[in-house]
């Protein structure tokens, strides 16, 4: 009987060390697995926002103590931190942290001027055609495009066995609004570049000029030339061939059938000593 009692004794003596094992196995094992999932308890914290509705009441119930050497008056201005306000479901809403107070920042100083003096640019002057200052910067106006216009001016060739032919040459000419003067103009001044390449020369002697503007009466263009028009160097011939070359040029124009030649603004019968006759209106026909 009494071997009975001293092992029930013993086994009543050992449930309390192994309840002590199984708790302590039990907290071990929850310790672990928190420690294994710490990363994402602080995550779902700081998802949710519990981890700052707890700093911000630990900030409202214990103020931090002010630093040691800081005045008190320095700790009081400087503002708390906001706590997060709360929604009707119990959301924490957390505002974003601001940061230090931004600063302005300064504006440009403007660069100083290249030359030798800080004095402005002087304004240009708004004249048409004067030059920009050098130490301006605004762009010149673009120079305006002349007006042209396509006029047939004739000119002559000397072939082989020594005839001048006519020959007609289409290109630009200014355009002032008169198109006979503009085309007399052109074919007075000789032929171009172009037209040299081609072999093309120009009967009329050098110097010749319009003394006035082109005179249309009905059909008639009367035209008075300078003193230079009347001496032809290439006798008979080239005075046929340098009148032939001012009327049809202006007879080119739909409303001029023949042209009435004046020298310094007078009516002569002929041209140069060998005497080509001039005293009436010529048209193409009348050669």
């Amino acid at each position: 009987m009494a071997t009975r009692r001293s092992s029930r004794s013993s086994r009543s003596s050992n449930k309390p060390g192994l309840g002590c094992l199984l708790w302590l196995a039990a907290f071990t094992v929850v310790f672990v697995i928190f420690f294994l999932n710490l990363p994402a308890i602080r995550e779902t914290l700081d998802r949710t926002g519990f981890s700052e509705l707890v700093k911000g009441r630990g900030s409202e119930t214990a103020p931090p103590s002010s630093p040691v050497g800081s005045e008190p008056s320095d700790i009081e201005d400087e503002p708390g931190p906001t706590p997060p306000a709360t929604t009707p479901g119990g959301v924490v809403v957390v505002a974003p942290d601001a940061g230090p107070e931004a600063e302005p920042e300064p504006e440009p100083e403007p660069e100083p001027d290249s030359g030798p003096s800080a004095l402005p640019a002087p304004t240009p002057d708004p004249t048409p055609g004067a030059a920009a200052p050098s130490g301006g910067s605004a762009p010149k106006p673009a120079p305006a495009t002349p007006k042209t216009r396509v006029a047939s001016l004739w000119f002559v060739r000397i072939d082989d066995d020594g005839v001048i032919v006519r020959v007609e040459s289409r290109r630009a000419v200014p355009d002032t609004g008169s198109p006979l003067t503009d085309a007399l103009n052109a074919l007075l001044e000789g032929p171009s570049a172009g037209e040299l390449d081609k072999d093309l020369i120009s009967a009329i002697p050098a110097g010749t000029r319009l003394l006035s503007s082109v005179r249309i009466s009905g059909s008639t263009a009367t035209l008075n030339f300078n003193e230079a028009f009347q001496f032809n160097h290439m006798g008979l011939e080239g005075y046929a061939a340098q009148v032939k070359q001012i009327v049809w040029t202006a007879t080119a124009f739909p409303t001029v059938t023949d042209v009435q030649f004046l020298i310094e603004g007078e009516r002569r019968d002929y041209l140069g000593a060998e005497g080509f006759y001039i005293g009436k209106p010529l048209s193409r026909n009348s050669f």
